[in-house]
């Protein structure tokens, strides 16, 4: 049993004390990262699993669950988490424990138009973009995609109009290569919603994660 307190059982779902693998993607300060564990229990909107090391409270990952080893290089869809709880374990480690969160859009305000040519699919997948002129791409998770555009979330300052070079190594994507896309808008994912304050390290404000809505404009290298 975990170490988590469970006199009170708060969850709008029961968790069942399931062992099963699972691959758990972070974002690091270079770049993603990989870790694989194993659960202790899970639920349709959570799970628990066990770390050697701590980890921040409310940190963004994503979970490919149940993970299987024998995919080897294939991408395994993945679902967007939170990190809701972290507690030092009896016996040494961290149990944490996270909360799945839905890829789905927001709806959408009335007064805005729909503009897009093709329905987006919510879906969590590995995006390498490079700013067009610059030699090394970053890796970002999708938001959605289709075949006109993709949203991502990023670490790195975009702005609106900037041209830039995509890749998803997933299905028919992976046979692309780059796609050529520009940001049409840049959104904040936490905090007040509304358009992404530009990075000013002068002013002490850095770069946030946002919300980085792309259209695709050609395939193929530029």
């Amino acid at each position: 049993m975990s170490g988590l307190d469970t006199s009170i059982e708060r969850r709008k779902h029961p968790r069942a004390q399931l062992k099963l693998p699972a691959r758990i993607r972070w974002q690091g300060p270079i770049g993603m990262r990989l870790e694989t564990a194993q659960t202790v229990d899970v639920s349709r909107d959570g799970m628990l699993f066990h770390r050697n090391g701590p980890c921040d409270r409310m940190a963004r990952v994503w979970v490919a669950f149940p993970f299987d080893p024998a995919a080897g290089a294939a991408t395994q869809p993945e679902t967007p988490a939170r990190i809701v709880r972290v507690e030092r374990g009896a016996n040494g480690g961290y149990w944490v424990a996270l909360r799945f969160e839905s890829t789905a859009r927001a709806a959408k305000l009335p007064s805005a138009p729909e503009r897009r040519r093709s329905e987006r699919i919510p879906f969590a997948l590995p995006i390498f973009v490079r700013v067009v002129g610059t030699p090394w791409p970053e890796e970002f998770m999708t938001q959605d995609i289709s075949q006109h555009g993709t949203r991502f979330e990023s670490s790195h300052v975009y702005s609106a109009g900037d041209k830039v070079l995509a890749k998803i190594p997933w299905g028919e994507w992976s046979k692309t290569g780059e796609v050529a896309g520009r940001v049409v808008r840049v959104e904040t994912v936490d905090g007040t919603p509304g358009p992404a304050f530009a990075a000013n390290p002068e002013a002490g404000k850095g770069a946030m994660i946002t919300s980085v809505s792309v259209e695709w404009t050609r395939a193929g290298k530029s």
